[in-house]
């Protein structure tokens, strides 16, 4: 007998809506429901108990998506992974969710060897993806065939990483698809649109796929997925008709390469600076703390939506968040009698203040921890930020990147403030190597003599200048009068003078171009000359040099369970949603400061707008990342183009 394959792409809204009453669920939520409802719940064994296998994929998408708490409810009695030597359970049914991968599929075949001692009981097989005709065959001649109870492809490969963003922890995507020396970029950007097109079966979008032509790279690989959301509709009734809703997202893809000047500023809302200035790692925190007995103790911690105070916090500008966490903790201590007997009978005024008081209230622990891991980073990193001086980096940043100065006077001399900098053994090597970038990108290129006279003054060691001359490979010019492939729209905030929502900080006047893109689509007037549709569709008036964004005339009605914290405990305040999805694709990486325009953007507009990419990058990985391209040109080789 024949092993029959499950293809789930025919989840239904109604399926989504009867999980929360309030009808709409961000994309968080809805990974979140998939997995319990179409993974977990639907293995009903016997007994009720059951195990869960899964691989180093799935482990980041369920950890994304829901709690351990989550999962346990559901009668599963361990995790357990799938590379790791496990104890035989045969009186027990497994979930195994897998990646359909060459490696977790042998692994699975390997645990039912032997006949007579299988792993399990039965197999409840469910996998990211289509699972490749080779392996099927593999399956269908080992002994685990006659184990297998479910065999189901999800369709969902990817991370949730917030309520509106999502990667697939692939940072090496940006090597395959920009690198001069890769020969696996057609194959990458097939893998991405496999994965780009689980997210929108999981969102239940057949959206009208546009890009950026200003990259070959943006253009193919919207033509991929274009072809697998019609070989979808293709394949499921329920699918094609979505493709006649009245209400299709809008998905524009983009690559790295249409905007350099974002991943290399410093940015001061707090999310983006403590993961640009502290040790975050994977988003682990380790911090050490006072105990009430005034002794060390080290502790490590998750920055996620699931901490109350994270999603209020995370898109303040450091001077805002500082004074929120005071406020925030007087108002908790005033509304706790028993805190504030205990906390001296004040108010407290300072961070130190605070994490004197915390010490004293050991009853309310939970919160009060929360509280503490707060006082911790934005102290952290205003310390990193006073060390380095980086107010006086930041402002000649800004002055480059915008082009004006801080009264919205078109900057001058820019290069006059460089030496001092570049010379000043203080200031570390990266922020130099990102100066640098900052005024070539903004300059559109200088002369090649100033520029090796600014990196031999910089100090910048010869491997550590490929950070510098690779940036060819994302169209920017580095050779004054030389052409990029792309022009780098750097100057584009000097129209944005008198927005009403720009920072109100002189550190903080850049705008990435993301948000101006969201911005014309939610308005339409996103350009269908630089950003064309795949396929003309008269229906939505998509044509040759005309400007559209989604129809907004059959627009209906959602809340959003936008990422909020509510000090005082009273009912979360939903953001009404109007329209259709808005969702922006970044082959090579997203910065943490394009993922707060997009919740800036929901906010502004009501209307649901998701980043999603192949991984999020701090500015020290992207430099990284920009300096394994290639490796720099020897004068033996030849110069620098």
């Amino acid at each position: 007998l024949l092993l029959s394959v499950t293809r789930d792409f025919s989840h239904t809204h109604k399926d989504m809506e009867t999980d929360n009453n309030n009808g709409h669920q961000d994309l968080k939520e809805i990974t979140k429901q998939r997995l319990l409802r179409d993974v977990i719940r639907s293995v009903k064994p016997a007994g009720g108990w059951k195990i869960l296998v899964i691989d180093k994929v799935t482990v980041r998408i369920i950890s994304a998506a829901a709690r351990m708490y989550d999962i346990m409810e559901e009668g599963i009695t361990v995790v357990e992974k799938i590379d790791i030597k496990r104890e035989p359970l045969p009186k027990l049914e497994a979930i195994y969710f897998l990646a359909p991968t060459q490696e977790s599929i042998d692994i699975l075949i390997q645990d039912f060897a032997d006949a007579k001692k299988p792993q399990y009981a039965a197999v409840h097989l469910f996998l990211t993806q289509r699972l490749p005709d080779d392996l099927l065959k593999k399956i269908q001649s080992s002994n685990v065939k006659s184990r297998i109870k479910t065999l189901m492809e999800l369709y969902m490969d990817f991370v949730a990483y917030e309520s509106s963003v999502f990667h697939f922890d692939s940072p090496n995507s940006f090597h395959l698809l920009f690198s001069p020396e890769s020969t696996d970029g057609a194959k990458e950007q097939r893998r991405i649109a496999d994965k780009l097109v689980t997210v929108m079966t999981t969102l239940k979008e057949y959206p009208i796929v546009r890009y950026s032509n200003a990259t070959p790279a943006a253009h193919s690989l919207a033509a991929l997925v274009q072809d697998r959301l019609d070989h979808m509709k293709n394949s499921s009734a329920e699918f094609a008709a979505l493709a006649s809703s009245p209400n299709r997202a809008t998905l524009l893809i983009l690559d790295r390469a249409f905007d350099v000047m974002t991943p290399i500023l410093h940015e001061f809302t707090y999310q983006a600076m403590l993961y640009d200035l502290l040790k975050i790692e994977n988003d682990h925190y380790t911090y050490t703390a006072k105990t009430n007995a005034n002794e060390d103790k080290s502790k490590e911690v998750i920055l996620s939506e699931v901490d109350p105070l994270w999603p209020t916090l995370r898109h303040m500008h450091i001077a805002e968040c500082m004074n929120w966490i005071i406020d925030g903790f007087n108002t908790f201590m005033a509304e706790n009698k028993g805190a504030s007997k205990l906390s001296s009978g004040g108010k407290v005024n300072t961070l130190k203040e605070m994490s004197d008081a915390i010490r004293g209230m050991p009853q309310y622990q939970e919160m009060l921890d929360k509280y503490s891991l707060h006082i911790n980073m934005s102290g952290k990193a205003m310390e990193i930020f006073k060390a380095k001086d980086l107010s006086r980096l930041a402002g000649i940043e800004q002055d480059m990147s915008t082009g004006e100065d801080s009264d919205g006077k078109p900057a001058k001399n820019l290069v006059s403030n460089l030496p001092p900098i570049l010379s000043d053994p203080d200031v570390t090597l990266g922020d130099k190597i990102r100066l640098l970038m900052i005024y070539i990108i903004s300059q559109e290129g200088i002369k090649e003599s100033d520029r090796q006279r600014l990196m031999d003054l910089a100090r910048i060691p010869v491997p550590d200048q490929s950070c510098i001359s690779n940036l060819r490979y994302l169209g920017v010019t580095l050779l004054k009068g030389n052409k990029s492939v792309k022009k780098q729209d750097v100057k584009k905030n000097k129209k944005d003078k008198k927005r009403d929502d720009a920072p109100p900080y002189e550190l903080s006047r850049y705008v990435p171009t993301i948000k101006k893109l969201g911005e014309d689509i939610i308005g339409g007037a996103l350009s269908n000359g630089e950003y064309p549709a795949v396929k003309e569709d008269l229906e939505y008036g998509i044509k040759a040099d005309s400007k559209v964004g989604t129809p907004q005339a059959v627009a209906s009605k959602r809340t959003s369970l936008a990422p909020k914290w509510d000090k005082k405990g009273k009912k979360d305040k939903v953001t009404q949603l109007a329209g259709s999805r808005v969702i922006i694709f970044v082959a090579g990486g997203i910065t943490h400061s394009e993922m707060r325009c997009v919740y800036e953007l929901q906010q502004k507009y009501s209307r649901e707008v998701i980043l999603g990419s192949t991984a999020v990058v701090t500015p020290d990985e992207f430099i990284g990342q920009l300096k394994n391209l290639k490796a720099i040109e020897t004068a033996e080789d030849g110069k620098m183009a």
